[in-house]
Order: structure tokens, then sequence, then C-alpha cells
């Protein structure tokens, strides 16, 4: 799976660094967002590389990603324009941002169909594995990227929504 040469050329790279960061620190983790649209037929571009991996597991790969981090980790709540309570950093890779979500703290995003806060699941016993920008990489589920996708209804996940049924 590719983007345009602009996208890969930024993506890429990055990508295969957190990857084999992830790897050799034997860190579980699942791409979601728009990466993982990418993967089940999404077409928009890329904007970050959305990764769930459970921090309270992860100290050695924080400590080898802190110089690139550009902010937090902190706990951050938002509300439902932007549907996290999670605590999360943010990471700048070769002007690839990657966002770490953290799974030890009972990550939750607002359903704004429901109108209320959902625990966000992730199964790293259930990853699906493909690869994408030429690096093999564990996703979400389809199905549970569809259901998560479809409760935060934001525009992007409407189109991704959309584009993963086309295909």
């Amino acid at each position: 799976m590719r983007g345009s040469d602009e996208e890969e050329s930024r993506v890429r790279p990055a990508l295969e660094w957190i990857v084999d960061a992830l790897n050799r620190h034997q860190v579980r983790y699942q791409m979601v967002g728009g990466l993982a649209a990418k993967a089940y037929g999404a077409r928009r571009a890329l904007v970050d590389i959305d990764i769930y991996v459970p921090f309270d597991e992860a100290d050695s790969l924080l400590e080898e990603v802190r110089p690139y981090v550009i902010w937090g980790p902190v706990h951050y709540i938002g509300d439902e324009e932007v549907p996290w309570n999670l605590t999360f950093l943010k990471i700048e890779y070769g002007g690839q941002r990657i966002e770490l979500a953290d799974t030890s703290t009972e990550p939750m995003f607002y359903d704004r169909k429901r109108r209320c806060w959902e625990e966000q699941r992730i199964d790293y016993e259930d990853p699906v594995t493909v690869e994408i920008y030429g690096v093999v990489v564990d996703i979400m589920p389809k199905e549970e990227l569809v259901r998560y996708k479809a409760a935060l209804c934001r525009d992007v996940d409407v189109v991704d929504l959309e584009q993963i049924a086309d295909r």
C-alpha cells in the first residue's frame, strides 16, 4: 500500500523507525487511525501515525524516543470535538508526526452517536499484520476500527468509512 511519493518519502522512514524500535524493545502495539484505515482501503492523505502501546511495559522504548518527543506524555481529557480521554505523547521524526497512546491507563473515546464515553478496546493478542508503505505492521482489526470510527463520527472518520466500504 502506498500514498503519494511525497507522503511515502515522509511516512515510510518514520514508520520503519518506530516499528523497529517497538520490535527491538518487544513492546506490543497496534496501529490505529488513518494508517489502519489506509490498510483497509481509505485513500486520504495520512496526517499522523497513531499507535496504542502499554506504557507500563514500554520504559526502554519511551527512553529511546525521548529525543523526538515534542509534547507529553500528558493525560488529556477532550470533549465531543476532540474525543479522547487518554495519556499520550507526540513525536516528530523526519517531518512525520507519530502519536503514542497508553493503553495501561484505560483510554476512552467519545461516542458521538450514543453521546457517552466508551472504553478503547485494544486486543494485542488479535492484531492484523499487514505491509503498508513497505513496512510490516500490526494494525487494529477491521471490525474494531469500523466500530471506533463510526462512533467518533468526525468528518475524517466518515470519509475513511466510506472509502473502506468502497473497497
